[in-house]
């Protein structure tokens, strides 16, 4: 198989190579860090599910732990941490925009960038809200031992 190439079982990869037993994972400060540098929640593997910005695999590359845990609606908590991260980077960009400026606002650039920020900060954030999403799935689901053996954790 070629480095880097998908190895999702719907593309024909090799899904029974098992996953990393790990004892336990790190506490949630640990997982929080990894989630938001894009890293492996499981293992803190910088390559973890991404082999681009936006084309993603079923799992990390270095831990071959799977990202969905066996959730069929992993997707929409990822999704919500994607809104969350960019609501939160137009509040900060306005709060910081209006505080350096006061009194004489910019409005109409202000506008443009705030809009900006809307139309591609969720391009921005998508890698990085998969990974936080994983980060916090883990903190609040912890894995059972048969997940934490490398078994069955992205098995739908």
């Amino acid at each position: 198989m070629a480095k880097g190439a998908d190895i999702s079982p719907s593309e024909g990869g090799s899904a029974d190579v098992p996953a990393i037993a790990f004892d336990a994972l790190p506490g949630f400060w640990s997982l929080l860090g990894r989630g938001l540098t894009r890293r492996c929640a499981w293992c803190g593997d910088r390559k973890a599910y991404f082999v681009g910005w936006f084309r993603r695999q079923d799992r990390c590359q270095g831990c071959r732990h799977g990202w969905r845990r066996g959730d069929e609606a992993f997707e929409l908590g990822a999704t919500t941490a994607n809104i969350i991260l960019t609501f939160l980077t137009i509040l900060i960009s306005i709060l910081v925009a209006v505080v350096a400026t006061w009194p004489d606002v910019p409005t109409a650039a202000l506008i443009f960038i705030i809009g900006s920020l809307a139309v591609f900060g969720p391009a921005l954030w998508y890698p990085v809200s998969f990974t936080l999403w994983q980060a916090i799935d883990l903190f609040m689901r912890r894995p059972e031992p048969d997940e934490l053996a490398g078994r069955g954790d992205a098995d739908l």
